[in-house]
């Protein structure tokens, strides 16, 4: 009996499932409206996006996660070599290196990176323990870590990813016990390199100006903030109707992209905003809940890492959209168009369905760690083979 009730049931997370796809299918209703005015191609594109996706999420589901942390090093060395070479051979559009084309695919190594970055700093995070208070082999290697991935992905330059990653970063190393005055202190250093690096670049400065103007004077809000806010303001409480939208016709701008918040708040009104709101609310409660009912320390960081990937995104989107925060170009997770982010939010989810069944059955770890052995002692015989007589 001893040995039962330490046997957790594998099970699959219903409630998150149902909330990703009432996500999914709310996304695609408006994002067929936003595209009605600008191309619908776009949303036909969008199906064959979210339908890989699902693909993606239900491997991700079913592939033991436990291996992910030995597959770590190899994934985000990948995910520099990538950032590196969108830098070198990226496509140069609205004066940022974002992405390149593979086989006539556009990728943008930057979302990719999201999802390596949790996966890497999950499993760095695990084999810690104790010494992760210690700022010597805790907070100085991952300050370094991150730092690396963010200036890459900064000097695109975007910054809006770049200040994702380093928020999501520092929140697993709070969620895995690191000090909170350590934190404290990076939040401060860090928040002061990226002021410094945003007043350099151009856009980035006049948007801070702008941004600082409209606490003053609201009409000196960003002509994009202002037509989101306009939009939002159209809708009222029930909104004109879906379809029925009028400044996505040229007015709002990329209203497929950054933009379809306000696309949703003119043709839901308030309603269709709150609805939005509780569903990415609802997302975050099942996602911190599997994080913390986990056992396994690295399933656990995964789960909150991924969580809290996606529902920062989110969270930016609609602070941007409300004017809130300075303006910057981000997706909303599960509504916006884009191949790259739709294909990294449905892989995290079935990170987080994975994590929610438990670990899988069988030693994994033993059997990568004895695979790897092997590998390593061939090439080692190998190594001597080939080396110089005498040597």
């Amino acid at each position: 009996m001893a040995a039962k009730a330490k046997t957790k049931p594998m099970h699959i997370d219903s409630l998150l499932l149902v909330t990703v796809a009432a996500l999914l299918s709310f996304g695609l209703l408006m994002l067929y409206s936003a595209t009605l005015y600008v191309n619908v191609s776009f949303w036909h594109q969008q199906l064959r996006w979210v339908f890989l996706g699902l693909l993606a999420m239900a491997a991700a589901a079913y592939f033991p996660y436990t291996l992910l942390q030995k597959l770590a090093v190899p994934i985000i060395f990948g995910t520099i070599v990538l950032l590196i070479v969108v830098l070198l051979f990226g496509n140069t559009i609205l004066g940022a290196q974002r992405s390149f084309e593979v086989l006539g695919v556009s990728v943008q190594p930057g979302v990719l990176a999201r999802l390596a970055t949790v996966i890497y700093i999950a499993a760095w995070l695990a084999s810690k323990g104790e010494q992760l208070h210690q700022v010597r082999y805790g907070l100085l290697p991952f300050a370094v870590i991150l730092g690396v991935l963010c200036a890459l992905v900064a000097l695109q330059p975007d910054l809006s990813i770049a200040l994702l990653l380093a928020a999501t970063g520092l929140l697993m190393f709070f969620f895995a016990g690191g000090d909170p005055i350590q934190i404290f202190l990076s939040l401060l250093i860090g928040g002061g390199v990226f002021g410094m690096l945003a007043w350099q670049l151009t856009h980035a400065r006049e948007r801070l100006i702008n941004y600082v103007a409209a606490l003053k004077d609201p009409s000196q809000l960003s002509y994009h903030a202002q037509r989101s806010v306009m939009a939002i303001a159209e809708g009222g409480i029930f909104g004109l109707g879906i379809g029925s939208g009028r400044l996505k016709t040229g007015y709002l701008p990329v209203p497929h992209t950054d933009s379809i918040f306000a696309v949703i708040g003119e043709e839901t009104g308030l309603i269709g905003l709150l609805l939005v709101l509780g569903l990415f609310a609802l997302f975050a409660y099942r996602g911190y809940r599997i994080a913390l009912e986990t056992s396994d320390p690295f399933g656990a960081l995964l789960a909150f890492g991924v969580t809290t990937m996606i529902v920062l995104a989110a969270l930016l989107n609609i602070l941007v959209m409300t004017g809130l925060v300075p303006f910057t170009g981000t997706a909303l997770p599960f509504f916006s168009y884009g191949g790259s982010e739709m294909l990294v939010t449905l892989t995290g989810v079935g990170l987080l369905v994975g994590v929610s069944r438990g670990r899988p059955k069988g030693d994994w770890n033993a059997i990568l760690d004895r695979s790897w052995r092997n590998w390593r002692a061939r090439l080692s015989r190998d190594v001597r083979r080939a080396g110089l007589p005498g040597h």
